[in-house]
């Protein structure tokens, strides 16, 4: 964080200006209405004709005015008419592929039953009383539910409190068949059903669903899921790969537990596995905001990438070769810990740049987030629901256009302004300090004002102090995650004695997290139901700071635009009392 360019007069904002973002943002507006809006469904064949209609046009338009000589003036009025009907060309097209991608509910209301019904796994987690639970593919169902097949269901795998023995072990890709009480998703309050109708959070994931296309829902006991298909032997190879990964990081000096509290929480940060937190920890973590940090992201992409650059810097593989090199090893490392929306955008977004280097392309990064984003949403539509994928790519885009301009600023308002006595090392260390916390106050800031009204939405609450507890976590799940990836290529005595460092670290972070959401989390209980509204709130405060990018007043640049998105977030909490 502290290596952030200087400003250099801030001469253009072309970080947020890409040739694509426009039509991005037409698709992006596209899908998300089109997920919000059934009634659009059934104008999804008018919109791709009309969108091969306007593609028509401007073919006929670019003939004729090849044939026929214009006026310099005439030929910018039609090049903007042109571009605006591109623009509506991708909306109209965005609009027929999310319906031609994702089906309808053939099943709307229909009371739980107890059936049967084969599946392929898609996703898998492991949750309290070791149950399991993900998104599966229908892939057989009774005669009565046939119409269920290739679509979507949330399964749960349990048998409570009173488990006598050790669950399923789900690989993706399986096939397995669940037996168990079928049900619906449920996404108005009125239509919840059974013990939970009366829990906000329960009608929120229900809503949640939903909007991911995920309309049916299975519980099944343990003895009542039977694998029936082995996985994918990539998957089984990736599965293998995580169990390499936990046993390297519970490995301790002279016989340590590898169970106890933080060891567990260390392989929980590295690994992405937040089944391994304690309720308390898990509760402690969310109040200060700084659950993010078990999340695979670009934190640990980021520090992974870093750390495969020095090897291979110290082992003198030429600078074209190395991301050819280091990408399959981080490919691995995001597949074996899940393929998390989060993962693969971090991990999309550094190839991207780092390929673009070494072929002697420069690509900026927000043009190459903006392409990732792409590249993710066409391959699966139904991602601009999902919270992981939309909290990633919004804060991402945050840092990029807000966080690093204020850095910049800051650091020129700041420079020269505090000297420290001593040695020259004591002064650069003072220095690279200096720049360290103003940078990660920044980039903390930018994520809290991005992330505040999608964690309304999807969790129901904000957490503002984050801003100041997130740049000693994120210190701290660096340094472990550094350790922790080292340890996978060296000896095992080695390997132990960065596992206990890291454990150190990670230890105090969660008596830390536990310390400061009991004085004082600042936690603020807060719903948006509107996704819409949260979208817009997000977006304003992205658009806000990109176009004021070149002024140079402090309002303009970095105060409007968290109002514009605090004003949204202070109307609904006023409106819902």
């Amino acid at each position: 964080m502290a290596g952030i360019a200087p400003d250099e007069g801030v001469k253009k904002a072309s970080s947020f200006f890409t040739p694509i973002l426009p039509y991005f943002l037409a698709g992006f507006s596209a899908f998300l209405l089109s997920g919000t809006f059934g009634c659009l469904r059934d104008f999804s064949a008018a919109c791709l004709r009309l969108a091969m209609f306007l593609a028509l046009c401007e073919a006929t338009v670019f003939v004729l005015s090849q044939i026929f000589e214009l006026s310099p003036r005439r030929k910018s009025l039609l090049a903007a008419v042109c571009y605006g009907g591109r623009i509506c060309a991708v909306f109209l097209l965005a609009v027929w592929y999310f319906n031609f991608r994702m089906q309808a509910n053939p099943y709307e209301n229909f009371a739980p039953r107890y059936v049967s019904v084969t599946a392929r796994i898609d996703e898998v987690s492991t949750g309290v009383n070791d149950s399991r639970y993900g998104v599966a593919t229908i892939v057989s169902a009774p005669e009565n539910l046939k119409r269920s097949v290739g679509m979507k269901m949330w399964y749960v795998v349990s048998d409570g409190k009173n488990r006598t023995g050790k669950n399923r072990d789900f690989i993706t890709s399986q096939t397995v068949r669940f037996r168990g009480v079928f049900a619906s998703t449920y996404p108005d309050e009125c239509k919840a059903r059974g013990f939970f109708a009366d829990k906000p959070e329960s009608r929120a994931f229900e809503k949640y669903l939903h909007n991911r296309f995920i309309f049916f829902k299975m519980s099944s006991r343990v003895a009542d899921s039977e694998i029936i298909k082995e996985a994918d032997p990539r998957y089984v190879f990736y599965r293998k790969v995580y169990g390499y990964m936990s046993s390297s990081l519970s490995l301790l000096p002279f016989g340590g537990r590898g169970e106890s509290e933080a060891a567990l929480t260390y392989r929980a940060m590295i690994l992405g596995d937040k089944s391994l937190l304690t309720p308390l920890q898990k509760q402690s973590f969310m109040d200060t905001g700084t659950m993010h940090v078990f999340a695979i992201s670009g934190l640990h992409i980021g520090f992974a990438a870093a750390l495969l650059y020095g090897m291979l810097s110290l082992f003198r593989v030429n600078w074209r070769i190395q991301p050819f090199a280091a990408l399959p090893v981080l490919y691995l490392y995001v597949c074996a810990c899940g393929s998390r929306p989060s993962a693969l955008r971090a991990f999309g977004m550094i190839a991207l740049v780092w390929l673009a280097l070494s072929l002697s392309r420069g690509m900026r990064p927000f043009p190459s987030l903006v392409l990732a984003a792409s590249i993710a949403l066409i391959a699966s539509p139904e991602n601009i629901f999902d919270a992981g994928f939309v909290l990633s790519y919004s804060i991402v885009a945050a840092i990029l256009i807000y966080s690093i301009p204020l850095y910049n600023c800051a650091m020129s308002a700041i420079s020269g302004k505090f000297s420290v006595a001593g040695t020259s090392s004591g002064r650069r260390f003072a220095a690279w300090l200096e720049r360290y916390f103003v940078a990660a106050f920044c980039i903390s800031l930018g994520a809290m004002f991005a992330c505040a009204p999608l964690s309304a939405h999807y969790f129901s609450y904000v957490a503002p102090m984050s801003v100041f507890y997130s740049p000693v976590f994120v210190s701290g799940a660096g340094i472990a995650v550094g350790l922790g990836f080292a340890g996978f290529g060296l000896p095992s005595f080695i390997a132990e004695i960065l596992n206990a460092i890291a454990v150190l670290i990670v230890g105090a972070m969660s008596s830390f997290a536990q310390f400061g959401a009991r004085i004082w989390s600042g936690k603020i209980e807060m719903a948006m139901p509107d996704l819409l509204l949260a979208y817009f709130a997000v977006f304003g405060f992205l658009a806000i700071s990109a176009v004021f990018e070149n002024r140079r007043g402090l309002f303009l640049r970095f105060v409007l635009a968290p109002i514009f998105t605090m004003s949204i977030m202070a109307f609904v909490y006023l409106k819902n009392g």
